[in-house]
């Protein structure tokens, strides 16, 4: 894995420790004010400090969570390396094989002589070396 990703995950993990460290103590002085409300000292307007207060609380947790499970998900996906395409092609009707016969020599071609790259079909003759793009003719 590149130093730079592994720089930047190690960066959000360590804001997100630290965003968690100080939404657990703002919970805790908005508990504390939620509390002292309703003491018969306690002013009303601490009620809505202590709420605002657990609620950013709450708010850096939920966002430090999903910073956590982001990573993670990104992590996991580039472990997994590149994933295999298959195709596969549904035929309707009968159908005849005949067999390719290359355009410059007239060999027969085998299986191992056509290859697909980037979507198109390439052939390359094993007898007299001439490779070349198989190009699909219309039918009208």
């Amino acid at each position: 894995m590149p130093e730079d990703k592994t720089a930047g995950y190690t960066c959000v993990t360590v804001l997100g420790v630290i965003g968690v460290i100080v939404a657990c103590i703002l919970i805790l002085f908005g508990v504390l004010f939620i509390w002292g409300a309703f003491s018969p000292e306690g002013d009303p307007g601490w009620l809505a400090v202590g709420g605002v207060t657990v609620a950013v609380g709450l708010v850096i947790i939920g966002l430090a969570v999903g910073a956590f499970l982001y990573i993670r998900f990104r992590r996991s996906k580039e472990a997994a390396g590149p994933q295999e395409i298959v195709q596969k092609i549904d035929l309707s009707g009968d159908i005849e094989m005949e067999t390719l016969k290359c355009q410059k020599c007239g060999g027969e071609l085998q299986e191992d002589s056509i290859t697909v790259r980037e979507g198109a079909v390439f052939i390359s003759c094993p007898y007299c070396g001439s490779a070349y793009q198989m190009v699909e003719e219309p039918k009208w």
